[in-house]
Formats: C-alpha cells, sequence, structure tokens
C-alpha cells in the first residue's frame, strides 16, 4: 500500500484568530514581559467593505510606562486595516483575514 504525504499541516489559512493572538501576543511579552496583560482575538466583518476581519484586544495596566512602545510595535502586524484604537489601558487593532 502507498502513503500520500498530506500537506495540510503546512498550508497557510491565511489571518486566523489563532494567528493573531499568537502574534500580539509575541509583541506584548517581548515589550511588557511580567506584565498581567491580556490579548484576545475574535472575527468580526467590515460591512462598509465587505471583508472579513479579526479584531485583536490588547489590555494592560493603565498608564504603563511602555505602553507607547507596545503600540509602535503593533503598528507593524501585517493586514492592519482601518486605524488602531489606543486608550490609556488597551490597544485595538483590526486586520483583514486575506
Amino acid at each position: 500500500m502507498r502513503t500520500v504525504k498530506s500537506n495540510a499541516k503546512r498550508q497557510n489559512l491565511g489571518l486566523t484568530v489563532p494567528v493573531a493572538t499568537r502574534q500580539a501576543r509575541t509583541i506584548v511579552d517581548a515589550v511588557m514581559p511580567g506584565v498581567l496583560a491580556t490579548v484576545e482575538s475574535k472575527l468580526s466583518h467590515d460591512l462598509d467593505n465587505d471583508m472579513a476581519t479579526v479584531v485583536t484586544t490588547v489590555t494592560f495596566p493603565a498608564g504603563h510606562p511602555n505602553a507607547p512602545a507596545l503600540f509602535s510595535d503593533l503598528s507593524y502586524l501585517s493586514n492592519r486595516h482601518g486605524d488602531m484604537r489606543y486608550a490609556d489601558s488597551s490597544i485595538v487593532i483590526t486586520r483583514k483575514v486575506k
């Protein structure tokens, strides 16, 4: 019997919720190590442009001194759609799925 090699694990599925969360978490851990920051992503849809998006929210202690550096580093994530929102204790990034 012949074995069939599958590339299923290596297929690029584009931006998914776990990928978006992992990418943001990597940056948060590098810029704010040891800080109790949370990273949450969810699927959404931009009705104006009819496109699927992933919205990632990063929350951290209010007034943290590394917040501007975190905002700067997160702005380099690919497929950003629209402006990032920055508040005293959170950053919201919207990215296109494909």
